[in-house]
């Protein structure tokens, strides 16, 4: 029989204080397997036997039959059996701090009893000096729980860089431990703000929440997650607090699952603000597909779509831009991105890129823009920026509405199908066996409107140009 506080040895005292800690103790408090503690008269050492279900006196008040004294439980001094050799008297020990077994006994053990019996685990536990065992034993939950995250996480963001994925895979470690003591601060501070008594302090509370993280593991459950494990250590952990503390159920209810449920509020209003969100930009992009019916035959992307319909726009007054990247612009519906692959998020153009002529006030995107298109000879016939090439040089409002004004490269290496876009809409052609045949269906349309031929496909999708007459190739008679 050990102090709740600090593991005194409490055989054969009086109920009173502990002598090491002061802590008061009642021999009633304690739940002892049958027959396994001699209860003695403290006039004549008459022993007794337990033999209740949790091996209490029945009765718990009566005549010695020795001296004739009149004896309750708590004024006894007790004393383990003879025969009980080196066994526990008590029926319920903390698993986790019997040195005599190995860790991975002690962890089952441990888990099934903050799963089952997570009051009775808290009991068992001194309030003094058991604080790191607990966060070691939580800890190890959360390890093991994490590691159908990790795998999960590993795998997913595999090729997303070393940076990503570290970062993922030490939150799903360090996220839930830190949770942890959040969750204690604020379960202790509401209890204090309940004005329960909590004479063992913060510590105590971390142990409770900590011993209640067995049901933690159950989140490796494929499918379930969070879902199977985070219900199961509130549970356990609200369990163990109101036993920690010896407080009434609702003050340890209230206390315990009020981060719990505010947490869930969080994520479920996050989740609908993603939700609306995206049905936000997906109406949106619906609108504009349904505002710029002329891209409905491509599979042009919204941002694309933008900077083609801005660059029609220019043609069609007669103002096109010497450079496509002066669609962009902080006044401009025309993004950044709109030049962007699966390889290169942003585009080089010449010292600079596209998010920074992007983010420029116009006089100054002007400027850099002047000083690269500066050595740029006056014939040109294209030019490209990231994935989208611009054709739209000498092309007249007046002129064969079928004239490519820019070309979108296909986006990625496992892509084939390339869109063009020109006054009147846009259309698409595979670039692995009809290329070569738009191209050149196209380049007899611009020699019929007095335009020099575009490079061949190759060299449009191998350099950023500026291309020249000089380049452009003639194609065949029809």
């Amino acid at each position: 029989m050990k102090c709740p506080g600090c593991e005194y040895e409490l055989w054969n005292l009086r109920a009173g204080p502990c002598p090491e800690c002061g802590r008061p103790f009642k021999p009633s408090e304690f739940d002892f397997l049958a027959n396994a503690v001699k209860f003695c008269c403290p006039a004549c050492q008459q022993a007794y036997y337990g033999t209740g279900e949790h091996g209490e006196l029945v009765p718990g008040e009566f005549d010695c039959v020795s001296c004739g004294r009149h004896l309750t439980t708590d004024e006894m001094l007790l004393l383990p059996a003879d025969e009980l050799g080196k066994r526990e008297a008590t029926r319920f020990p903390n698993p986790w701090l019997d040195p005599h077994k190995g860790t991975i006994s002690k962890w089952f053990s441990t888990v099934g009893a903050s799963i089952g019996q997570p009051g009775k685990l808290l009991e068992a536990t001194p309030a003094i000096g058991s604080t790191s065992t607990s966060l070691g034993f939580a800890m190890l939950n959360v390890v093991v729980s994490g590691l159908s995250g990790l795998v999960c996480a590993g795998l997913s963001l595999m090729g997303s860089g070393g940076g990503v994925t570290a970062f993922w895979m030490v939150a799903i470690l360090v996220a839930p431990m830190a949770y942890l003591f959040l969750w204690a601060a604020t379960t202790h501070g509401l209890l204090k703000l309940f004005k329960a008594d909590t004479p063992d302090g913060l510590a105590r509370t971390v142990q409770a929440i900590a011993f209640g993280s067995g049901g933690w593991v159950m989140a490796i459950v494929p499918c379930m997650g969070v879902l199977a494990g985070f219900p199961a250590w509130c549970a356990s952990a609200t369990i163990a607090v109101r036993a920690a503390h010896g407080i009434p159920g609702w003050k340890a209810s209230l206390a315990t699952l009020a981060l719990p449920m505010l947490t869930v509020l969080a994520l479920i209003g996050l989740w609908i603000g993603v939700t609306l969100t995206s049905i936000g930009m997906a109406q949106s992009a619906a609108s504009q597909y349904a505002q710029h019916s002329w891209a409905a035959p491509t599979q042009l992307e919204w941002e694309t779509i933008d900077l083609a319909n801005e660059l029609r726009v220019d043609v069609r007054s007669g103002t096109p831009p010497m450079h496509g990247a002066s669609l962009l612009g902080p006044a401009s519906p025309v993004m950044f991105t709109a030049f962007s692959d699966q390889q290169a998020y942003d585009a080089p153009i010449g010292p600079y890129t596209a998010m920074a002529l992007d983010g420029m006030a116009d006089a100054r995107r002007a400027s850099a823009l002047a000083a690269v298109t500066a050595t740029w000879p006056a014939d040109v016939t294209a030019h490209r920026i990231g994935n989208i090439v611009f054709t739209h040089y000498g092309v007249k409002p007046t002129d064969d509405p079928q004239l490519w004004l820019l070309i979108e490269l296909p986006d990625g290496p496992m892509n084939a199908i390339a869109d063009a876009v020109h006054l009147s809409g846009a259309s698409q052609f595979n670039t692995r066996t009809g290329a070569q045949q738009a191209l050149d269906h196209q380049n007899r349309r611009r020699i019929a409107a007095g335009l020099p031929p575009l490079p061949e496909y190759q060299t449009l999708t191998t350099s950023d140009g500026p291309w020249t007459a000089a380049d452009g190739v003639s194609p065949p008679p029809p």
